[in-house]
């Protein structure tokens, strides 16, 4: 196998485990989702297809915001990195294809179907989710569910999964391109210039587009998929919370790294340092966790995410490790300031 299977390949894990919930007729779980006797979650269909679908919408965003933060958009069509992006991203396929056989989650005819027709967001993927997922829903009342619609699930994650990370491995090879063409502090200075930039307009790709577009509108959507998306790629554990005066600190742990176990196979088979890479992972991650905490949290406190410990960037680290810090506030302030960022002034 080309890519990590603990880092790299959850997904499979996920619906080899939604396959056996059908052959139990467990339905509803196989939609719903449900928790795991070892801790881990297993999301259900409509969270992972919408999950998936939104990183697809991230990693895009990610790779075009590293371009630009260098300089560089006209590497969206450099031959020699568009050609090992190409490359890496067969390796994954190929690592997809044998995942499937040997979990018995598709056919492996299947993914050479996805891959003849193409890994990109089709343009009516919102329309289709939706009406998959009302027609679940009626399958669900009745106790049945058409197994074309059960394939069509499949398929929509499988088609996801593969292109989210053919952008992934794109960003990637751009940031070895990066590195490679002119040195370890090109690729962090391009980082930093669009930190501020990407931790909003992901913030708005997210919020305000695709998730309400995929079916994620209320709040209570949102935190479903917020607490119970993760575990479609991660194994994720909750720290111990501590109190330092008026401080809450919550740490949340994650086991694996998708995005690591990606860039560290990129600078391999680039022949560059271990970990010279994870900076244009990590700093964005760390703003995209700011901007979700100062939109989820209410205004009576002040929250501060950063990252502590990390599988991209550090040679000691067995998981990544991130800190939310909560103070007592009126941060009504906040909370206008990201309804104006996110959504839009608000008129009156």
């Amino acid at each position: 196998m080309h890519f990590d299977e603990y880092h790299n390949h959850k997904w499979a894990r996920n619906l080899k485990h939604a396959r056996q919930l059908l052959a139990e007729g467990r339905l509803a779980e196989f939609y719903h989702g449900e928790d795991l006797p070892d801790g881990d979650v297993y999301p259900g269909m409509r969270v992972m297809a919408a999950y998936w679908t939104s990183v697809e919408h991230e990693m895009k965003l990610r790779r075009r915001t590293l371009l630009a933060g260098a300089g560089h958009l006209e590497w969206e069509s450099d031959p020699e990195l568009a050609a090992q992006a190409k490359e890496f991203h067969g390796r994954y396929v190929d690592d997809m294809r044998e995942l499937v056989i040997r979990d018995g989650i598709v056919p492996p005819e299947r993914i050479d179907r996805l891959a003849e027709a193409g890994w990109e967001t089709p343009a009516d993927w919102a329309e289709a989710m939706r009406a998959r997922q009302q027609a679940s829903l009626a399958g669900l009342e009745v106790g049945q569910l058409d197994s074309e619609l059960v394939e069509a699930w499949f398929d929509s994650c499988l088609r996801a999964v593969g292109n989210y990370n053919r952008y992934l491995i794109w960003g990637g090879v751009n940031a070895a391109g990066l590195v490679r063409r002119e040195g370890p502090e090109a690729l962090r200075n391009a980082v930093d210039a669009m930190a501020e930039t990407f931790m909003w307009d992901i913030s708005k790709e997210f919020f305000a587009t695709v998730l309400p577009a995929a079916g994620f509108e209320d709040i209570g959507d949102l935190m479903e998929l917020g607490l119970r998306g993760m575990y479609a790629d991660q194994y994720y554990c909750k720290g111990e919370d501590r109190e330092e005066g008026e401080k809450t600190i919550r740490t949340s742990i994650l086991k694996n790294c998708e995005l690591a176990g990606i860039y560290r196979r990129v600078e391999a088979w680039n022949g560059l340092p271990p970990f010279s890479l994870g900076y244009g992972i990590c700093r964005f991650d760390e703003v995209h966790g700011q901007a979700t905490m100062m939109i989820t949290m209410p205004p009576m406190v002040s929250p501060q995410y950063r990252l502590v410990k990390s599988l991209a960037m550090h040679a000691d680290a067995t998981e990544c490790i991130f800190e939310l810090t909560t103070v007592p506030a009126d941060d009504m302030d906040r909370i206008l300031m990201v309804q104006e960022k996110v959504f839009g002034a608000v008129e009156e």
